[in-house]
């Protein structure tokens, strides 16, 4: 029997949205997209989503519906129009307490809103850009080859793993885990919960000791990693 999927409700197929999209898609999700525009929602149709939703975000009655009907626990608002994803955040923190919510926004002054209406996880556009740009700069072939792999082979994925209490990686430090060599992953960066909700490129050098609830950003074969993830959840004691 397949592993049942985990499905994610997302809101704006601009063009952070849709890369958002197949990404999630890629990582095993299953993406269900809600847009004001037919147009947006036609290019979604284009490349193949099947679950697309045409409503008026200001309609709470239709968003409330929408909810009870799939039973989504997860949420993006991945509108280009930041204010929108503010005025969603809010909308559904108010109506649904237990809801996780994921937000972009592109300015420090939209993330300190969206962290004030409730957002779970706020995504700063130009902080990811700015990451990016430092690659492509300090490391063009490695940007290079990764965006080589990522467009040309499907099975290889991102993905971003909680560290369960109790496993054998709660209380270590990273550095002591050759992750590439044991498990045939590669670990671009973490969560130190311990120093905030910011993402920590390893490659900076910090030996972070890794505790439960931290967060690692893996690269690799969905299978490689889907092993990794099981012998994690093997070892807690």
């Amino acid at each position: 029997m397949s592993e049942k999927q985990e499905k994610i409700l997302l809101f704006g197929y601009g063009r952070y949205g849709e890369q958002i999209t197949q990404s999630l898609l890629s990582g095993g999700y299953e993406v269900y997209v809600v847009d004001e525009s037919k147009e947006a929602l036609k290019r979604a149709s284009i490349h193949n989503i099947e679950n697309i939703f045409l409503i008026d975000i200001d309609d709470d009655e239709k968003l409330t519906d929408l909810l009870f009907d799939y039973g989504f626990e997860k949420i993006f608002c991945a509108y280009d129009d930041e204010e929108k994803n503010i005025y969603l955040t809010i909308t559904f923190k108010a109506l649904f307490h237990n809801i996780q919510v994921f937000a972009l926004c592109e300015s420090k002054e939209s993330e300190r809103k969206l962290h004030l209406a409730g957002a779970d996880r706020v995504i700063d556009t130009m902080e990811a850009a700015a990451n990016r740009m430092f690659f492509l700069v300090e490391k063009p072939a490695v940007a290079e080859a990764f965006d080589h792999i990522l467009l040309k082979d499907p099975n290889i994925i991102f993905k971003e793993i909680v560290v369960p209490k109790g496993s054998f990686l709660d209380g270590v430090n990273i550095k002591d885990i050759n992750f590439s060599k044991e498990y045939d992953i590669l670990v671009i960066g973490i969560v130190d919960k311990e120093l905030g909700d910011h993402f920590t490129f390893v490659t900076r050098g910090i030996n972070h000791k890794i505790d439960a609830e931290d967060i690692l950003v893996v690269i690799g074969k969905r299978e490689n990693i889907e092993r990794f993830e099981h012998t994690l959840e093997e070892s807690k004691v």
